[in-house]
């Protein structure tokens, strides 16, 4: 512990007093050239507000107008058009959604809601299905590890959903949806606030008929889905402000058995799961000194998951898992060119499997981040520490570097970054009887990227490119001769990723944007499974003050899936989407997926959507 924190001084120190000696040179240089204002802000990157433009890491943020103009309703639905994401769901909605991040497994993503860590304690991985986008603000994804500043899960990166706050005269949003497989959906959502107050709570249900979630299956699978959430702000001084949010949703889901011999999803009629999910957060923010802001975060998240199912014993199951986090964090100012962030957290993470187990387990940790601005803010440095100390898998340091250059008369930026990540082991590989391993380790990452952004044409264009390398080691997976848990594997994952962005008109834009993976199994020499090798995405819009119009192309190539051990044919989707403003309270909008009824698999041997078209209103009472 002397030693970790000898390092943290000496870093710190080193950064310290690098700030101070180039000081005057920064001092003569800022005002040489005109700032330009930034508008568009991320949180989630360095944990304090900062622009895009600043960030050391790869990020991408899908803001709320967009996906306003998409016209979908849930999450994972934003994540099948990024090519940086391979989205995996079992069948059609409510059926399990999991991101795969630069490769990464599911368990290697952080997933949050505000900044408050989600997930299910007992498979270490989080379940979009059920996320609605009815109030997001924006998405901000972080790729590459982040354990330094979040700890364990974020080996592979960060998604962040942020929700919206009330501003202004109070409002009443209201709209409805309805559309194929049976498909409604009504919404409704009030908020406003001053100076001094905001709020916002929104609610809504969801219903479908569904599909059969075998692919050789008949029987449709329905899913309901009904949701309230509210954030609420309160501003008494200027140095000092509080924040409430929350969120809850009740979903029911009928599901399809699995057969193992067969390595298929088989119909089953009587198979439904329902589900409580539940989180609740506070923050506080204190302006003790004028450059000392600190922030107090108390959160809690609960899952509660009940299945019956009459044909097959292995279907019923009371799962309850539940997350409590304390975290302190301070930011100190010292001058425009230097930021430095530290803090500490605790978190517990429960959770009971009726009839196999109910324990829980709990996490400290001391974290620190430098930022450093250089050369007019040309040159940004990033470097930060943490150490966790787990209850059973015990203590693990971690580091991340990151550096951006910017060269503004040719507006290039290039900029890189080296981290290691790391995660603890979840309570099912912990705990399941007859699996559950008490020693276990915790797996452990290290990668690096390197990327440059180019803008062209004074701002209408832009491209960009990144190669990154990411290694795993002690992974956890069954033992073939104990079958227990067991840090036996490795893996390494190799990336190029591109994009581009044009806007052609004043009315038109285009984007495009291609990932290639080459991610291996280092004890086997396979392919990862569920990892597609390319791909990419393809989006087009033309939109006025009235109107938009979108049609989006992805392509997703072959992937080798373990769980029916063959592969999964490549496949293309081609969306479209449009809204109509009538008025100023009233819009119409229409959607269409699939629009050339590709038969296609996420997933072995479960169904997915075919053509399919929905449409509704948008109403705002001022």
């Amino acid at each position: 512990m002397n030693r970790l924190w000898l390092l943290i001084l000496s870093l710190t120190c080193s950064l310290f007093t690098i700030h101070c000696s180039l000081f005057t040179i920064h001092c003569s240089l800022l005002w040489a050239e005109e700032k330009i204002k930034l508008e568009e802000v991320v949180v989630t990157a360095a944990k304090v507000e900062e622009a895009v433009e600043e960030t050391t890491s790869d990020v991408i943020v899908i803001k709320a107008g967009e996906i306003k103009k998409m016209n979908i309703q849930f999450v994972s639905d934003v994540f099948r058009d990024i090519p940086e994401i391979n989205l995996v769901q079992n069948g059609g909605t409510g059926g399990t959604a999991t991101v795969f991040l630069r490769g990464a497994d599911p368990k290697h993503s952080l997933v949050m809601i505000d900044g408050i860590k989600v997930k299910s304690t007992t498979t270490g991985s989080f379940d979009f299905s059920g996320i609605n986008v009815d109030d997001i603000e924006r998405i901000e994804i972080v790729k590459g590890p982040q354990s330094t500043l979040y700890g364990s899960e974020a080996m592979a990166g960060v998604i962040n959903i942020i929700t919206r706050k009330g501003e202004g005269k109070p409002k009443l949003h209201s709209s409805f949806e309805a559309g194929s497989y049976g498909t409604y959906k009504p919404s409704v959502s009030i908020s406003g606030g001053s100076k001094k107050l905001d709020y916002r709570l929104t609610g809504s249900y969801y219903y479908t008929d569904g599909f059969s979630t075998a692919k050789s299956g008949v029987e449709k699978d329905g899913y309901r889905d009904a949701a309230i959430s509210g954030k609420f702000g309160l501003k008494p001084s200027e140095k000092m402000e509080f924040e409430l949010s929350g969120k809850y949703y009740y979903d029911r889901v009928e599901l399809d058995g699995f057969d193992y011999l067969k390595r298929q999803a088989i119909d089953d009629t009587n198979y439904v799961q329902r589900g409580n999910h539940y989180m609740l957060s506070g923050k506080g923010k204190f302006y003790i000194l004028k450059n000392w802001e600190q922030i107090l975060t108390l959160s809690t998240v609960k899952d509660a998951l009940k299945a019956k199912d009459p044909d097959t014993a292995g279907n019923n199951y009371e799962i309850t898992t539940g997350m409590a986090t304390i975290d302190w964090q301070h930011n100190l100012y010292f001058s425009d060119a230097y930021v430095l962030t530290g803090g500490a957290e605790y978190r517990n993470e429960s959770g009971r499997n009726e009839g196999s187990f109910d324990d829980s387990v709990n996490n400290r940790a001391l974290y620190l981040n430098n930022k450093l601005k250089l050369f007019s803010e040309n040159l940004i440095l990033n470097a930060g520490l943490r150490y966790d100390n787990h209850e059973t898998a015990g203590s693990k340091t971690t580091y991340r570097l990151g550096a951006l250059y910017d060269i503004k008369p040719i507006d290039l930026k290039i900029k890189g970054s080296h981290g290691t990540g790391f995660r603890a082991p979840s309570l099912n590989e912990l705990f399941y009887p007859f699996y559950g391993n008490l020693t276990l380790k915790p797996e452990e990452s290290t990668a690096w990227d390197i990327g440059l952004e180019k803008g062209i044409l004074k701002d209408r264009a832009s491209v960009s490119l990144t190669y990154f390398e990411q290694k795993y080691k002690n992974l956890i997976q069954t033992d073939s001769v104990t079958w227990l848990a067991a840090n036996i594997a490795k893996s390494e994952i190799k990336g190029i990723e591109t994009a581009a962005k044009l806007k052609v008109t004043d009315h038109v834009n285009l984007k495009a944007g291609y990932t290639y993976l080459n991610a291996k199994d280092m004890g086997t020499g396979q392919r990862l499974s569920r990892r597609p090798e390319d791909k990419y995405n393809l989006g087009a819009e033309f939109f006025t003050k009235k109107m938009s119009l979108l049609a989006n192309y992805t392509f997703v190539g072959k992937r080798y899936d373990s769980s029916v051990r063959r592969n999964l044919e490549s496949y293309t989707l081609v969306n479209l989407s449009g809204d109509y403003k009538i008025s100023k309270w009233l819009t119409v909008f229409a959607r269409v997926d699939n629009l050339f009824n590709k038969q296609y698999e996420e997933a072995g041997s479960y169904k997915t959507p075919g053509f399919s078209i929905y449409g509704g209103i948008r109403v705002v009472t001022l």
